[in-house]
């Protein structure tokens, strides 16, 4: 090796001794690669319980020579002998007080398993959920008191937010769970999709899509078009899905709303026509108009940071929300898939 044969260095006419390159070298490259690991604390204690080096690698699963290169790993690196040589096999004074530690750094792992394992199995708790404005009134009612009461140890604290802050407020810590459109396209956050909604066409009695049983997409005009305002995810997909980026919609009113409810206000007025997802209308009226096959949907999804533990509790909301919804939400083999960004 470079660092035992150099006896000295000439770098800037400044002498370096071979030590302090080999200081170097073994702290910078050769320990970086070389950190203790839960496998030789679990070496040294099955070592001081077995006192054979056989008898402690069948312990751990592993071969003799693999444990016994790992137990000199682990003295390198703190600079103290473990084991006296010889035999009998035992630890030696400093051993002593590197395997209690050890045997107690093992335990506390054990315990955070345990632990971990207990909370993917457990929905008890208090719990802060963001959900998104088009889909809060229209999703909560159908499926929130029972499953508060089914689950009597459960609470959440629930608020409106568009999309963006509840991704970022999943980053942050401030919110658990989200319930949004998918996808998000974001690799801090897990999605868990669970039912595709019908995009629907609510029309006006003036306009020509209320005589059609079913209206295709490609006849859509979006001069007569009425939006949710700027910041509901929704507004992208219909822009999306009528390609109307740019363009102009209604062609007298330009009206600003957040509500699905206003919209279908104005439309009953006979302001022209908006898209609207099928839990926000009654699907029995002659105004809503489904889309010819393939029907446009939204993904409508649960969404937790990817340290979120609490497995149990997104295995039961997603299936008390299937629950209370139509069977055809849990089917997406014929639909579109529409972006909300």
């Amino acid at each position: 090796m470079w660092h035992k044969i150099i006896k000295i260095c000439y770098i800037n006419n400044i002498n370096i001794d071979y030590i302090v390159i080999n200081f170097v070298y073994y702290n910078v490259f050769y320990s970086s690669r070389n950190r203790m690991n839960l496998h030789q604390l679990e070496y040294i204690v099955a070592l001081d319980l077995h006192r054979n080096h056989a008898r402690a690698a069948a312990h751990c699963h592993v071969s003799q020579p693999t444990l016994s290169m790992m137990v000199k790993k682990l003295e390198e690196e703190l600079g103290v002998r473990i084991f006296e040589k010889g035999q009998p096999l035992k630890p030696s004074a400093a051993g002593e007080v590197v395997i209690s530690r050890a045997r107690q750094i093992l335990q506390e792992v054990k315990n955070l398993r345990e632990f971990v394992r207990s909370e993917k199995d457990s929905i008890e708790g208090e719990f802060r959920v963001g959900v998104i404005p088009t889909l809060a009134p229209y999703l909560l009612p159908r499926f929130l008191n029972d499953f508060l009461a089914a689950h009597p140890g459960t609470s959440f604290t629930i608020m409106e937010m568009p999309t963006e802050e509840i991704v970022k407020s999943l980053k942050s810590g401030r919110l658990d769970i989200g319930i949004l459109v998918t996808p998000l396209d974001d690799k801090e956050i897990r999605e868990i999709p669970v039912f595709y909604e019908p995009i629907l066409l609510y029309t006006s009695r003036q306009l020509k899509y209320y005589h059609d049983d079913r209206v295709s997409l490609k006849a859509l005009s979006t001069e007569d078009l009425l939006l949710l305002q700027e910041g509901h995810c929704f507004r992208g997909q219909v822009m999306n899905l009528c390609s109307a980026k740019g363009q102009r919609t209604h062609k007298q009113l330009n009206y600003q709303t957040g509500s699905f409810e206003t919209l279908k206000a104005m439309v009953d007025k006979n302001y022209g026509y908006t898209l609207i997802p099928e839990l926000a209308v009654d699907t029995r009226s002659k105004q809503v108009k489904h889309f010819a096959a393939p029907e446009p949907v939204r993904e409508v999804s649960l969404a937790v940071h990817y340290g979120f533990v609490k497995e149990m509790l997104i295995v039961k909301l997603r299936e008390s929300i299937l629950s209370a919804i139509p069977a055809h939400f849990k089917k997406n083999d014929k639909f579109i898939r529409v972006r909300w960004n």
